[in-house]
């Protein structure tokens, strides 16, 4: 049997670390791992829609619009990238105001 079959979450950390030595130009993202279904999530929390983008490049797909809400009083809308990258899902997530989301729609 092999490993990733026994530790879930090993082929989703072993992208990561893939990602990460291969592409050391893309911007940090805060990176978690679903004990449940092992899907590698990123949360890009600068950079905006150019490095949502910039991950699209690398592991291809699109980005997608998401629904708008409130935070602290500013209109977001959340905009996701979901692939699979070397067998792993992969999703990298950013949360932009509307207008900037607007602009790069």
């Amino acid at each position: 049997m092999a490993a990733s079959s026994q530790i879930p979450q090993l082929g989703p950390a072993t992208a990561l670390v893939q990602l990460l030595t291969e592409h050391p130009e893309l911007q940090s993202a805060g990176w978690s791992i679903d004990s449940v279904n092992a899907t590698l999530h990123g949360h890009l929390h600068e950079g905006g829609m150019a490095a949502l983008a910039a991950y699209a490049d690398v592991l291809g797909g699109a980005v997608k619009s998401g629904h708008e809400y409130t935070f602290q009083g500013q209109r977001l809308r959340s905009h996701r990238l979901s692939v699979v990258w070397r067998d792993v899902l992969v999703e990298v997530a950013a949360a932009l105001p509307v207008a900037e989301s607007a602009v790069a729609a």
